[in-house]
């Protein structure tokens, strides 16, 4: 039976100059070219004044659909001010954006978390969206550390009805945080729903991101950790050509693929 796994493409896999000079639609067809499921909007990667790109990410829903993609909308911004309260413009903002393009997730980031949320105040935020929230451990000082997502989301768990909102997994971030990939999809697992797959080479300022069996972390370990069966997101340099970019699609559907023998939640890598 073929795989239901959703293989998302980040938008940045193409290369910043190529997504900045020929724009988001130029990679719709390289997506659905290469057999994914979806393909991962980069707010950051437009050039557009703030005003502009909403008529942008509306030029591109229809062009997705037709293509048969998912979006998810990814913008660097965190959730969180300076000061730790929370950045509702700006989640605002965001949310609606997404909203134009038609996703069904917002990607954001979780710096400047303070150790407390107000959670009463973040559900209000999100009950007029029907975009669902997902943060991101990133490659900052703040909002990259188990402790933090483990924390913020206890905080939420707390209250009921749930929040929607849960957790990009990017296995290569930890190694910024300097923090065990391993261990966080195991004190995690539970809230994630998206998983960004690259590998990391280089020490310091100076690492970058590569296919995950070049990198230094057993990506395999933390996929048969994770829940089996969110999207996975191709979010390192891809080669050129079609056949090579799905093949590349293929071989991350297929990893550590659920099998109809193990129990439930478990994953085999094969």
């Amino acid at each position: 039976m073929p795989s239901t796994m959703d293989i998302f493409i980040v938008a940045s896999a193409y290369g910043v100059d190529f997504v900045r000079k020929n724009g988001h639609a130029a990679l719709i067809p390289l997506a659905a070219g290469a057999n994914a499921n979806g393909l991962e909007i980069r707010r950051e990667l437009f050039l557009q004044a703030d005003d502009d790109i909403a008529p942008e990410l509306a030029a591109l829903k229809p062009l997705l659909a037709a293509h048969g993609l998912q979006a998810v909308y990814s913008a660097p911004e965190s959730l969180f001010l300076q000061d730790g309260n929370l950045n509702l413009p700006d989640l605002a903002a965001r949310l609606g954006e997404a909203e134009t393009l038609g996703a069904a997730t917002l990607k954001l980031q979780m710096h400047h978390y303070s150790g407390s949320v107000d959670v009463q105040l973040l559900r209000q935020a999100l009950a007029d969206s029907p975009v669902a929230l997902l943060l991101e451990n990133g490659q900052q000082d703040s909002g990259s550390r188990i402790a933090e997502f483990a924390s913020f989301f206890t905080a939420c768990k707390a209250y009921a009805p749930a929040i929607p909102v849960a957790m990009t997994f990017d296995i290569g971030n930890w190694s910024w945080a300097g923090e065990n990939a391993i261990e966080a999809a195991a004190a995690l697992a539970s809230h994630v729903r998206y998983i960004h797959c690259k590998g990391v080479l280089g020490e310091g300022m100076r690492r970058f991101a590569v296919a995950p069996d070049d990198g230094r972390v057993d990506w395999r370990a933390c996929l048969s950790t994770l829940p089996g069966h969110v999207p996975r997101a191709i979010e390192y340099p891809l080669p050129a050509g079609a056949k090579a970019q799905a093949a590349h699609v293929d071989r991350l559907r297929s990893a550590c693929e659920p099998t109809f023998a193990a129990p439930a939640g478990v994953n085999a890598c094969q």
